[in-house]
């Protein structure tokens, strides 16, 4: 009897330091727990073993007693995650008004302050009961069996939050000050103090409310406009900056006159965590939108050439009527196209056709992007066809494929086999000889464009700095080995972008933001020899189309494309040979070869040396690529 006297006390006394367990991540939505008479918190907690909950409910301490919120209680329902508890600033003002006999009041602030709230759960404890019996029928048995489960369930398990009630709205911003920009400001607002002055207020939201003459449907009127900007969890109390832009239809107009009637009233006031504001208590202060020059005007007002610009089809997909890839489009339309009776049908349908989803893409960056990407390889065909250079690049990758794939005894095939392959699938390749196989690669680079290479002037440097980027890509294609060398069609992919601030017509920089962004396409030829030795030198050249657009203050200002060349000559190291058992298996998986690699690459990208072109080649004196190269 004692021994089982002792036992229940053990199991007492655990389940009193334990039976938190039983609640786990308890948290309160919002984190900061800061709540109003009108606003409400709702309190997240995960159950461990939810089929032993009968009920669950809220309970305040409040001047050493404690309350239950009825409202608030839970019967059934239970999960093992995310049940939830929701508390209302009314419900506890009520419960404090009670248990300190407040008098009704419009004051609310008379119950602020930090108060304990307590998640409570009831639980089942028949099993308890079911325990004692069997350690009964254990005592009876075998005083020494360890082996039986008597884990004890307690009445109830409790979690507790600290939730602050404030109900005293924050002072007036300590200061509000404005920085113009293009068609937008940058506001930036100092908390106001608390009432002790030692530190700031937190706060959630600031108001803005912006009065002056706005364009609208190219008429000026006189409104006012409103924002709302939400303040970041670790910022409560810390300076806050925040952009304002024309919204409604309605757009700030640039006043780099300085005129009176131009300028604008920003009247801002200061919402607290928990909710409680005063439009009384507002800081105003005149400023003025003005322009700026991000990377595409700065580059425009210093004298740049390019005209940006892309379009579908001719217009839409990229952008101008005279835009480079547009031309060779019309170009291979008028002098490879036309003659053919399909490809007559083909133009005529386009021009029939063609216009409807012109319409739907024009207005849309993303859109338009899409199609450029899809006409990509239309427009690599047009300039190999329609160009000198590129002819001379298709008769060369020709020749080459045939003086290492023909063997001694074939040459009077040798005009037969042109035809062919121009003419036939590379499916029906596959079923001939070694067949067709693939690649594909990580690269990497460092890139900066020469863009003010061009003009005289530094627009680009001078908002973008001086930094390199990071330019990844991808690459993938198809490869034919011979006997003697490795011959790959390869297309890729890649982006990196230059961000930097605006600036203003002093020549200083602006707090308006401008990103410059590039998506490097490529098509080449590469060439590596085959043997078995695990250094691979190699060779490689093709055709490069740089998209690229500018974006100012969240909006596309321009956008175009420009065609280059490149060559790179290279090293692979081989890592079959590196660790022969890792290859056996990706061999298996049907990769045959992978390799890292180095190469040092020549570009010029400028369209074929037009005029009016950004140079986007890269300006690193030592243009070197490494990546990793898996081969299938």
């Amino acid at each position: 009897m004692i021994k089982k006297i002792t036992f229940f006390l053990l199991i007492l006394c655990s389940s009193l330091l334990f039976a938190e367990d039983y609640i786990t991540n308890a948290e309160t939505d919002p984190e900061h727990s800061n709540l109003n008479f009108e606003g409400s918190l709702k309190f997240y907690y995960d159950l461990k073993k939810p089929n032993l909950v009968k009920k669950a409910y809220l309970q305040a301490e409040i001047d050493g007693m404690t309350k239950t919120f009825d409202s608030t209680a839970t019967d059934s329902g239970f999960l093992s995650i995310d049940n939830s508890l929701t508390l209302s600033g009314e419900e506890l003002f009520d419960m404090i008004k009670e248990i300190r006999s407040l008098e009704d009041s419009d004051d609310k602030s008379v119950a602020d302050g930090s108060y304990t709230i307590r998640i409570r759960i009831e639980l089942d404890t028949s099993s308890n009961k079911n325990n004692d019996e069997e350690n009964d029928d254990d005592d009876e048995t075998n005083d020494d069996d360890d082996d039986n489960d008597n884990s004890f369930v307690p009445e109830y398990a409790e979690k507790t939050l600290k939730v602050t009630f404030d109900n005293k709205p924050p002072k007036a911003p300590a200061a509000v000050e404005i920085e113009g920009g293009n068609q937008q400001m940058l506001i930036r607002v100092t908390p106001p103090s608390t009432e002790d002055g030692k530190s700031k207020e937190k706060i959630g939201v600031y108001h803005a409310k912006v009065t002056g003459v706005f364009k609208s449907d190219d008429a000026e009127t006189q409104t006012t406009l409103e924002y709302d900007s939400k303040v970041n969890s670790d910022k409560y109390d810390q300076v806050w900056e925040f952009t304002v832009k024309g919204k409604d239809g309605y757009e700030f107009i640039n006043n780099d006159e300085g005129s009176s009637s131009r300028a604008y009233t920003v009247e801002v006031v200061a919402e607290d965590i928990a909710g409680n504001s005063d439009e009384t208590a507002s800081t105003s202060v005149e400023a003025s939108a003005v322009t700026t020059y991000g990377f595409w005007s700065n580059y425009k007002s210093q004298g740049g050439k390019d005209d940006g610009g892309f379009c579908f089809v001719a217009t839409a997909g990229f952008g101008s009527y005279f835009h480079p890839s547009v031309e060779l489009l019309r170009e291979f339309r008028d002098s490879v196209l036309a003659n053919f009776e399909l490809g007559k049908k083909f133009i005529a349908a386009y021009y029939k056709y063609g216009s409807y989803p012109a319409e739907i893409i024009k207005d849309s960056p993303i859109l338009r992007a899409a199609s450029r990407t899809i006409l990509m390889p239309l427009v690599v065909s047009a300039w190999f066809f329609t160009t000198v250079l590129g002819r001379i690049f298709m008769i060369s990758w020709l020749i080459s494929f045939a003086f290492f794939a023909l063997k001694s005894g074939r040459k009077a095939l040798l005009a037969i086999f042109f035809v062919l392959l121009l003419t036939v699938p590379f499916q029906d390749l596959s079923a001939k000889g070694r067949g067709i196989h693939g690649e594909a690669s990580f690269t990497n680079l460092l890139y900066y464009p020469q863009i003010d290479g061009e003009i005289n002037g530094t627009p680009f440097k001078d908002v973008a700095g001086s930094q390199l980027r990071w330019l990844p890509s991808l690459t993938f294609g198809l490869a034919i080995p011979t006997d003697y060398i490795r011959i790959s069609f390869i297309g890729g992919i890649g982006y990196t972008r230059f961000k930097g601030r605006a600036m203003r017509s002093d020549g200083t920089k602006s707090k308006d933001r401008t990103t410059m962004h590039f998506i490097p396409l490529k098509a080449e030829l590469k060439l590596r020899p085959v043997y078995n030795f695990p250094l691979y030198p190699y060779i490689a050249g093709g055709i490069d189309y740089y998209p690229w657009w500018v974006r100012d203050g969240g909006s596309t200002t321009e956008n175009g494309g420009t065609f280059g060349l490149h060559g790179t000559i290279g090293i692979m190291l081989s890592l079959n040979w590196m660790d022969p058992s890792s290859s056996k298996k990706m061999k298996e998986n049907g990769v045959v070869n992978s390799c890292l690699f180095v190469g040092y690459k020549f570009e010029k990208i400028n369209d074929f040396w037009r005029d009016k072109s950004f140079d986007l080649s890269n300006k690193m004196k030592n243009n070197f690529e490494f990546g990793l190269v898996f081969e299938f």
